[in-house]
């Protein structure tokens, strides 16, 4: 997509908000709190998973390149990289100058050190496989030299991505760990399950697209509180206690019609929810009964109603704003809401108001999910689909969903699940053979999916297509809504230039704050 369509296509409570980086900026207070409903469970970025410890590693860690808002490559601290031909061997070009909080220096030897302790089995990183089939890391003055055992398209955006953050060095001394990093704040304490104090860091230099300010945040520091219970999150937020909150999908819409507070969706985070089907069990083995189950499905009213119009229709298989992605293309293959075409698909297929389908709707229990799946419910009534709802806890509920889908015989059963990345390579994880929860289609997908791993660029975009081509067109998954989860934020009006990035990352980088 371009620029100008990601623009268009932005969500309600994002669109309210574009532009406020391009006023003049106020006058700056010294620090923002933020009040979070839990703590991060580390800081040590080769060993956390949590987003919640993420969007504090973020802050201190910077990456070896960026992402803009369409999902491009961009350098970060690396001020660039070649590709060989044969796609396994990276170069990437260290930038001169880069300083750590601590003063020392961050080079191609410190861009090594992150890898190496990375893949180290001794580490037991949670995102090792994430890195790729990295055969070997070298460093010669300012490059380091990166080869695959094989090529790795995603590589380049998970080295923009929060997963890959890169400390320095001196965070690690024997056993000890300190976070210290390149990145705009630094560390100045963390009390568990309490706040964690920041500080800006006076010589940061920015790199990301999506961040204006081109030095040192304009906030002198940054405060991130655990406050567990949203009603008392909340009435800090009113009383100005605290600057920003992450509010529940009820509150979110309360505040967002308030002139004296400002609501921000996770726009850029990657998050996909849509429908799928056990489709090895009859009749749900046809396609045409799956498109007609889509056809039924009013995705607007999931998203006004559902999610209170802060999130937006998606229409393919990976989220928007990630690589390869085209919504109107993805619009064009896949099924559009329309009933009665349902009907008689259905009909085709034997069954009707004297043999209504009967099926499960297997779903886990979120806000604004919940009321998309009373709709979804009374979408599938309409066209003569009777659809039982079980709710499970989300642990329970995939469980569940991998015996279930791993089944050829029984009742059949539509389902919905969220996934979220930064690069469409997630295709991989939910649908190369077993897949996520046994969703996996066959041998011929298992190729293409590997086949997209082994391209880059314009190539690599055409494959990645063509996978969702054929997930839509024989209607695998339903593509419902973007973002889906309760990744928000809100704020007083006071706050300007506040936005969520990829992977639902916190930037500060341009925030100001009037009295």
């Amino acid at each position: 997509m371009t620029a100008l369509k990601n623009m268009l296509k932005m969500p309600v409570a994002a669109a309210l908000l574009a532009g406020t980086a391009l006023a003049a900026q106020p006058a700056v207070a010294a620090g923002l709190t933020v009040a979070r409903s839990v703590d991060a469970d580390g800081l040590d970025i080769h060993k956390v998973s949590t987003t919640q410890s993420m969007q504090v590693t973020n802050l201190l860690f910077d990456t070896l390149l960026t992402m803009d808002r369409s999902g491009g490559i961009h350098p970060g601290l690396a001020s660039g990289y070649t590709l060989s031909e044969d796609g396994k061997t990276y170069v990437f070009t260290i930038r001169d100058g880069l300083k750590c909080h601590d003063g020392s220096a961050f080079d191609a030897a410190a861009v090594k050190f992150n890898i190496d302790r990375a893949l180290d089995p001794a580490t037991v990183s949670p995102n090792a496989s994430s890195w790729g089939p990295i055969d070997s890391v070298a460093v010669e003055g300012s490059t380091v030299t990166v080869t695959m055992k094989s090529p790795y398209g995603p590589f380049t955006a998970f080295l923009a991505g929060m997963q890959s953050g890169l400390m320095c060095p001196s965070s690690v001394a024997g056993a000890e760990f300190t976070p210290i990093g390149t990145g705009p704040f630094k560390l100045v304490s963390w009390t568990r399950n309490d706040r964690i104090e920041l500080a800006a860091n006076p010589d940061y230099v920015n790199f990301s697209p999506l961040i204006e300010n081109p030095g040192k945040p304009h906030l002198d520091t940054l405060t991130i509180m655990v406050v567990p219970e949203a009603v008392a999150r909340m009435a800090a937020l009113r009383s100005g206690e605290v600057d920003m909150v992450e509010p529940s999908l009820e509150e979110a819409a309360d505040l967002k019609d308030d002139d004296a507070f400002k609501v921000y969706a996770a726009d850029l985070s990657g998050q996909q929810v849509f429908a799928a089907f056990t489709w090895k069990i009859a009749p749900l083995d046809n396609p045409n009964v799956r498109k007609a189950i889509g056809m039924a499905m009013n995705r607007d009213a999931y998203a006004t109603i559902g999610f209170e119009g802060l999130v937006d229709v998606a229409n393919c298989p990976v989220a928007p704003n990630l690589f390869a992605t085209d919504e109107e293309k993805c619009a064009s293959w896949g099924v559009s809401y329309d009933p009665e075409a349902a009907k008689a698909l259905l009909a085709e297929a034997g069954y009707g108001p004297d043999k209504p389908l009967k099926v499960k709707l297997l779903v886990h229990k979120l806000q604004g999910w919940d009321q998309m799946h009373q709709i979804m419910q009374q979408d599938l009534a309409a066209i003569g689909v009777e659809a039982e709802i079980e709710t499970r806890e989300v642990a329970a509920f995939f469980d569940y969903m991998g015996t279930v889908n791993g089944k050829a015989e029984g009742e059949p059963a539509v389902w919905t699940m969220g996934m979220s990345g930064a690069d469409p390579d997630y295709l991989y994880f939910l649908w190369k053979q077993p897949g996520f929860t046994n969703m996996g289609l066959s041998d011929t997908m298992d190729a293409e999916l590997e086949a997209q791993r082994a391209l880059s660029g314009d190539a690599r975009a055409a494959k990645v297509q063509e996978i969702q081509q054929y997930l839509l067109e024989n209607a695998y998954a339903v593509p419902l809504v973007s973002p889906g989860w309760g990744w928000l934020m809100a704020s007083t009006a006071k706050v300007d230039g506040f936005k969520m990035g990829h992977m639902v990352t916190l930037l500060f980088n341009d925030v100001t704050v009037t009295e």
